[in-house]
């Protein structure tokens, strides 16, 4: 409903009312008090020819609940450094608008461009120190592989020759074995052929010893038992030496013999050459492995180093500090992180600036700054709308509840005074239509019914039968109830629904205003509605007194 209706009037009316009955109890009578009217008809009549009224017209209806605040951006940045240069260039001034990246102020950066100068210079010393200990680990290696192929060139020409005085040996061995096996075979034949003479021979020599042994033991004389016994073995010592000799001389015992050792000798001889020349091939080939596993060592080594070499040099030099230089480099060119209007500047060309330098606030994302009543926060909620009020803007603008506080704190409302709050903010849809730091009213739209009547909430009593009734001039002075059923009411109206309503009827704006409205009120009863006597006092010129 378009009109709302404020009775201060009747405040003090009622309130005058209240202190009759008060005094009429501090008398102590046990009187009871009824208002009544008295005036004349005509006096009545006159009086509702006057009353406020309104007009049924469906309209949307909104439970809210109502706040004020001050207007703020909500998207605030700060442009800052850490630097402690001199301001050489300033872009702006307190009230401009800038775009996200613009450049607010130039810092004097002498010095750091020096620094970088300095530290350039010395990470490319580095650097070149790291490609000449590559360039060095790299032809080390080379080194290395070409040592180990001269190496290996002269280990393999050292084996070879001793492979071919093996082998040679070796040949002079095959070329003498066949004349030595031919001699070892007729030296064994013959050798088998007086072998059984000579075992004879060996076993008379041992008789012959035997019986000499006992000849002396005997006493040695030149006669007896002892003396024949041992002339006898002498004589068949001497005869099986003859026949060995006839054994010897019929084989050719000398000359196989002669010829044997002649053999045996020049054998020996080329076995031994075999052997201590196969002992120096393999010394050699032993020699030649152990020769090139120090030069897979030395290579491995020069391997490694150049591995790390490689390592350091792709790695680089550590450019931390020359990335930090050209950073602080990078900012001494301060810029705008978000676009907005420069609503505080700290700095001028020719200062020494550090931390904050500007204040840039959005005039696109605008909010409303406000406290919510304890009483509405279990109402309120994040999205619901809202219409924002402001002398700084014509007309109403829409806006959302963006944000609510999940504690309670000192009210920040234009009007909480030191009533504690939930702080929220509401966004501004239209953020044209209004500026930053204005003051403004928002109604916070709970629920809302569209296309509905409603009336003021004192227009709405309760009718003789208890129904709920609103009041419908009939013509000058004269109003009539008619029923209504009543649905979702706010501060103000409340929402009124009936077969006999249409658009344009002319309500009574507060019912108090008809006569006889007003109920007894007995002495002493504490839970009587204040409101009705009050109502009841309005009404009446004179009243009466009952006993």
């Amino acid at each position: 409903m378009a009109i709302k209706i404020f009775s201060p009037i009747l405040k003090h009316k009622r309130a005058a009312a209240a202190i009759l009955v008060v005094a009429i109890l501090a008398a102590g009578g046990t009187f009871t008090l009824r208002a009544r009217i008295s005036a004349s008809k005509d006096n009545t009549e006159e009086n509702l020819a006057y009353a406020r009224t309104v007009f049924l017209k469906k309209e949307d209806l909104n439970e809210s609940v109502n706040v004020s605040g001050v207007v703020q951006s909500a998207q605030v940045s700060s442009v800052t450094t850490g630097l402690s240069n001199k301001v050489t260039a300033l872009n702006v001034k307190v009230g401009d608008q800038v775009n996200k990246g613009d450049v607010i102020c130039t810092l004097d950066d002498t010095d750091i461009r020096k620094a970088i100068q300095d530290k350039e210079k010395e990470i490319g010393e580095e650097k070149q120190r790291l490609q000449d200990a590559y360039n060095k680990a790299a032809a080390q290696v080379e080194e290395a592989r070409r040592a180990k192929d001269n190496e290996k060139k002269n280990q393999d020409t050292l084996v070879e020759a001793a492979r071919a005085a093996r082998d040679k040996a070796a040949s002079a061995l095959s070329a003498v074995t066949p004349a030595y096996d031919a001699a070892k075979a007729n030296y064994q034949v013959m050798e088998q052929a007086v072998s059984g003479a000579q075992r004879e021979v060996d076993a008379a020599t041992d008789a012959r010893q035997k019986a000499y042994d006992a000849w002396i033991a005997a006493g040695g004389a030149t006669e007896g038992d002892a003396y024949l016994a041992y002339q006898n073995a002498d004589t068949v010592l001497n005869e099986k030496n003859a026949a060995l000799e006839s054994a010897r001389t019929l084989y050719s015992y000398d000359s196989y013999t002669q010829a044997y050792n002649t053999a045996k000798e020049a054998y020996d001889a080329a076995a031994a050459e075999r052997d201590t020349a196969e002992n120096a091939y393999k010394q050699a080939d032993a020699a030649r492995f152990q020769a090139l596993d120090a030069c897979d060592t030395t290579i491995n080594t020069a391997l490694t180093a150049l591995q790390d070499a490689d390592k350091q040099l792709k790695k680089g030099v550590d450019s931390k500090a020359l990335d930090d230089l050209k950073k602080s480099l990078e900012d001494t060119v301060l810029k705008a992180e978000t676009s907005g209007k420069i609503t505080d500047l700290k700095v001028n060309v020719g200062s020494i600036c550090k931390g904050d330098v500007a204040t840039i606030q959005s005039t696109d994302q605008l909010v409303l700054s406000v406290s919510i009543p304890e009483y509405a926060i279990n109402k309120v909620k994040v999205g619901m709308p809202a219409t924002i009020t402001s002398d700084a803007a014509s007309g109403a603008i829409q806006g959302t509840v963006s944000r609510i506080s999940p504690t309670a704190g000192s009210g920040d409302g234009e009007s909480s005074g030191s009533s504690s709050g939930f702080a929220a903010d509401i966004a501004i849809q239209t953020p044209e239509n209004i500026f930053i730091g204005s003051k403004a009213k928002a109604e916070i739209i709970l629920a809302s019914k569209s296309n509905v009547y409603s009336v003021p909430l004192d227009a709405v009593t309760a009718g003789d039968d208890g129904q709920d009734v609103i009041y419908v001039r009939q013509g000058e002075g004269t109003f009539s109830p008619v029923t209504v059923t009543t649905g979702m009411k706010n501060d103000y109206a409340i929402e009124v629904s009936g077969a006999s309503l249409q658009d344009g009827l002319e309500v009574l704006a507060d019912a108090s205003q008809m006569p006889d409205t007003g109920a007894p009120m007995p002495m002493g009863d504490a839970d009587s509605s204040s409101a009705e006597t009050s109502a009841s006092a309005e009404s009446t010129s004179t009243g009466e007194v009952a006993e």
